[in-house]
Formats: structure tokens, sequence, C-alpha cells
């Protein structure tokens, strides 16, 4: 199956997994589609997560590769998020495209496995971003919606960006989001999509006030290797998310 290119038609949230009936777990339907997705990452070896509208399948499934394994998330939920940073990004509906977004760098989240059982879990770093970005698709919500849109061919990748360039930079996205924050507020009553996208605006809102910091360094310098590893309140962790799965960190939170 072909990724959906035309970021348009994934903007629409997407309809819950129902697994559970009177029966017990019905799993012919998930199974189906948690086939299409893992065969999508595994022949798309630059591929790090794919969700399932981006195969044309309107339901709240993602898959996402780990070190070890091709993890599948059902109807996740993110129930916490950190400080968010700023740093730019990949979407692979968005070829040949980069985007300067902020996203947690920590978050918590409750989802169901490919064996139907509910998990409660951690991420950090960039596996926080990818989830966070996966997350939203699953809500309509694309990465243009969020962040400023660079064109990778012709502007060259934002971290070739000298710090002060990035400093140029953010002050222009402060400028974006407080010019959706302003636009989305006229439109939003009554509109749930809209409601959505305002809520993810406002986490924004703490870049605006200076509550966010703006990763402008190598993604391969010690730092910011060492940082991501160890710390999880100031995870530095720099890289694109399309070629950074072996940095993922994964920490089992199983409800008991």
């Amino acid at each position: 199956m072909k990724i959906i290119t035309d970021i348009e038609k994934l903007k629409s949230a997407s309809e819950p997994l129902e697994f559970l009936t009177e029966k017990g777990i019905e799993k012919e339907e998930g199974d189906e589609i948690i086939t299409k997705l893992k065969n999508y990452l595994t022949k798309e070896k630059g591929a790090v997560a794919v969700a399932a509208p981006q195969l044309g399948i309107n339901k709240r499934i993602f898959c996402m590769k780990f070190q070890d394994a091709i993890k599948t998330f059902i109807n996740p939920i993110i129930t916490k998020k950190s400080k968010y940073v700023i740093q730019p990004e990949t979407c692979s509906s968005m070829p040949g495209k980069e985007i300067l977004i902020s996203r947690p760098e920590e978050i918590t989240m409750v989802y169901y496995t490919d064996e139907y059982k509910y998990e409660e879990n951690k991420l950090i770093g960039v596996a926080a971003r990818l989830f966070d970005q996966s997350c939203q698709l699953l809500d309509g919500i694309t990465p243009d919606q969020l962040g400023l849109v660079s064109d990778i061919e012709e502007d060259g990748t934002l971290w070739d960006l000298t710090d002060d360039e990035m400093s140029q930079i953010k002050e222009i996205y402060k400028q974006f989001i407080e010019t959706k924050q302003k636009t989305y507020a006229k439109k939003i009553e009554g509109n749930e999509e809209l409601a959505k996208q305002f809520k993810q605006l406002q986490f924004s809102e703490k870049v605006i006030n200076g509550d966010a910091a703006v990763v402008g360094k190598s993604p391969n310098s010690k730092k910011g290797q060492a940082v991501a590893a160890l710390s999880l309140k100031r995870s530095r962790q720099a890289g694109h998310l399309a070629n950074r799965a072996d940095r993922v960190h994964f920490i089992n939170q199983k409800r008991k």
C-alpha cells in the first residue's frame, strides 16, 4: 500500500477500533489493519511510524518501530505531556518537507497492544515526539497546521542553521502560533474539529511565553545524545524522526 501524501485527505478524525463484543474480543478487523501497517514499515526501511489514516484506513491505530520490534498502539490516548521543545521534524505524508514544531519531550500514554491488552507507558525524546505526531494524525491534525513548513531541497535542512538563524526562525514561529490562535479563536465555537486543533495551539503558547527550548545544535553532538538518554525532564534528543529509531527509549509501565 502507498502512503497518502495529499495531506488534505488526512484532516478528519479517525474512528476508534471497536473490538470488544458480547462474545469477547473480535480480532479480525484489527489484525488485518495491523498486518498492513507492519508490512508497510517492514518494506519502507526509512519509515519509523505509520498511522492507519496514512494508508487510507479510518481507524485509531498506528505502528511504530523500536530497536527490538514494531509496536502497535490501538486507540491511544496521551494522558500527560511534559515541557515542550521546538525542533524540526519530518512526516512521511509530507515528502521533501521539514516542519519546525513544538512537541513534548516526555509523554505518558494508554493504549491497547496488538494482543488487545491494555497498557500504560512512558516515552521520552524522539519517541515521544513521534508518538505525539502519530496521535495528532489520528485526530486529523497534520504537522503543517501547527508548524512552519520548509522545503528541504530548496532551503536545506533546518538542522544546518546556526543558533542565531534558529533564533530568528523561532521568532517567526512565535508569530505563526499567535496568528493561528487568533484565527481559530474566531472559528472554534461549535466546531469540534477546530476545537481539537485550538487545544494543540494552546499548548504551543508556552513557546510564545518562552517556556520551551530550541535545539539548534547538531543532532549528532555528544551533548545531544547524552542528555536525551539520561534526562527525563530536560531531554534534548535531536534528529529527524525518520532516521533516529536507534535512540528510542521505551519505559514499560504496564498497568497492574
